[in-house]
């Protein structure tokens, strides 16, 4: 699919197409829309340069649920405590 998207003419100036594709391929897989690696691979990036890019427009990488956070925050109380 192609899509072409105007911007206004402040944004000509700021922003590079690579940089338009960036953000529309982050923002698509931090809705779950698509796999970081398929994300990655439309932009004709390696998944570890599409994250250090995220990070420029504050798309978080890691896509946890309330209850993936939970879990990892108790199994690592868990194993703190296991350790004592």
């Amino acid at each position: 699919m192609r899509i072409e998207v105007i911007l206004p003419d402040n944004c000509i100036n700021k922003y590079t197409e690579d940089d338009v594709k960036i953000v529309i391929a982050s923002a698509l897989y931090d809705k779950g829309v698509v796999a970081l690696g398929y994300a990655a691979e439309s932009v004709g990036l390696d998944k570890r340069t599409l994250i250090e890019n995220m990070g420029k427009y504050d798309v978080p990488v890691l896509n946890l649920s309330k209850y993936d956070v939970n879990k990892v925050i108790e199994n690592a109380k868990r194993r703190a405590n296991a350790r004592r």
